[in-house]
């Protein structure tokens, strides 16, 4: 697959599951912009942005001509679905995404990841966090399998491994 034939590309999944890794390793190869949503909706100290404000960019964001834009966002996901020409979704082990989150934020070094946001570590919140991972996969999978319906032209890839991901970059 060549991903230049692309030029507005959604990469979804749950966190830990490598989409904003993906995002840009497929904008190094393509030239594209990335937009990381979790960089744009929280804001230092895990502040939420409006989810008005949130949409408003969303809108103005999909209007462009090329762009790689990671993040889940169930609230916002037809938005950027509708609008892509391809979604990729990792749909890796639930574990693994856990195991990659816990160890994310065990060695958090914002130097090294430029979607991560300042000040954002653990919080009273995070063991529910955690617990989500493990069990939005269905709720993900419902969602999707409706957007698949409802826009058959968009083009779907969903990786269901590490080397799966590694061969779609190659």
């Amino acid at each position: 697959m060549n991903l230049s034939d692309y030029p507005r590309i959604a990469v979804i999944g749950c966190s830990g599951s490598g989409k904003s890794t993906l995002a840009r390793q497929i904008a190094e190869k393509t030239g594209h912009p990335v937009i990381h949503l979790d960089y744009e909706f929280w804001q230092p100290g895990w502040v939420l942005m409006p989810r008005e404000e949130f949409l408003a960019k969303q809108q103005e964001w999909v209007q462009g001509e090329r762009w790689i834009i990671d993040g889940f966002y169930g609230g916002s996901l037809e938005l950027r679905y509708a609008a892509a020409d391809l979604v990729i979704y990792l749909h890796l082990s639930r574990w693994l995404c856990l195991w990659r989150v816990l160890r994310r934020h065990g060695r958090r070094r914002p130097d090294l990841r430029p979607d991560v946001i300042e000040g954002s570590l653990f919080t009273k919140d995070a063991l529910q966090f955690f617990w989500s991972i493990l069990r939005k996969r269905r709720q993900h999978l419902r969602r999707i399998s409706t957007l698949r319906e409802k826009y058959p032209g968009v083009e779907f890839v969903r990786l269901h491994s590490r080397k799966a991901v590694r061969g779609l970059i190659k």
